[in-house]
């Protein structure tokens, strides 16, 4: 094998790891679902690895076909065709970033700034015939460019409740690295397969980073508590006795059966009785169909 061949699989396989990797952190912490900035960043993250494999990796695995140069243009286009997906998810990142300042960022500044990225697409290839598409270069940096520079200027410029100042800082260079990934990418290219891939690990590194390195180090005591359901309501709707009612608040809150016995006072095996029985009188199989029964009566 090449030493390009080697590069190339190591970088792809990392870059699978970092995908399930970064997927797995995201959807772990479920006290962070009370924070609005991290659905955004959820969309993110899941949008961009989109776009990752169906463009960017779609296109170096032609580029190792036998008949790669006759296919050039096809694969051309499958990045072309992945840009909706990139376009989102920098809408998105830059959404997560603002919405860790509430309401002191104007909302017209998101769309504006992809508004502007897009017209720079648009006015640098005008023409959407064929050719132009498949000499297009790596325009989809574009729009990371502009989601990683708003999000190092406002996180540069502002304090935040959620990060303490030496996270947010770290925040700021690693958004710094991508603006200049991001400008490397788009104004020098890259052909050869060597560069390509390693460019491709960079792109799912440094995304990935972001999301995980926010949900490591956001201060949780800032998230809001969710509100439990209407406790009355739903104690009525199935008959639950008052244990049952404090039980089912633990689970809502998130709690494994050991700390609603430790926090009660209670035998392990006392608490899975009572949980047992309150799937019982709600017709439930799991936490996850008894916490979705819940939401109804919120």
């Amino acid at each position: 094998m090449t030493i390009e061949g080697l590069v190339f699989w190591i970088s792809f396989i990392f870059c699978l790891a970092l995908t399930a990797g970064g997927i797995m952190v995201i959807f772990r912490f479920t006290k962070l679902k009370a924070l609005p900035a991290f659905q955004h960043l959820q969309y993110f993250l899941i949008l961009l690895y989109t776009f990752g494999f169906y463009s960017l990796w779609s296109e170096s695995f032609i580029a190792f076909m036998p008949f790669a140069e006759q296919i050039k243009p096809f694969s051309k286009v499958l990045t072309v065709l992945g840009i909706p997906f990139i376009i989102f998810s920098a809408a998105q990142q830059m959404y997560w970033c603002k919405c860790m300042y509430d309401k002191t960022v104007n909302r017209a500044i998101v769309p504006a700034l992809l508004a502007g990225a897009v017209a720079f697409v648009v006015v640098e290839y005008r023409s959407l015939e064929w050719g132009s598409l498949t000499a297009l270069p790596n325009s989809y940096a574009v729009f990371g460019f502009v989601a990683s520079l708003f999000s190092l200027i406002l996180l540069a410029a502002k304090q935040t409740a959620l990060l303490l100042g030496q996270s947010r800082w770290v925040l700021v260079l690693a958004n710094a690295a991508l603006v200049v990934f991001y400008a490397v990418q788009y104004l020098l290219g890259s052909e050869g397969i060597l560069f390509k891939s390693i460019g491709h690990f960079f792109f799912f590194f440094g995304n990935t980073f972001l999301a995980v390195y926010f949900v490591y180090t956001v201060k949780h005591e800032s998230v809001p508590r969710t509100e439990l359901p209407s406790q009355e309501a739903f104690i009525n709707r199935f008959g639950l006795t008052s244990r049952e009612s404090e039980i089912i608040g633990e689970i809502y809150s998130g709690k494994t059966n050991q700390e609603i016995a430790d926090t009660l006072f209670v035998t392990l095996q006392t608490i899975k009785d009572h949980t047992s029985r309150i799937y019982q009188k709600t017709d439930v199989k799991s936490r996850a169909q008894l916490i979705r029964l819940m939401r109804d009566f919120v």
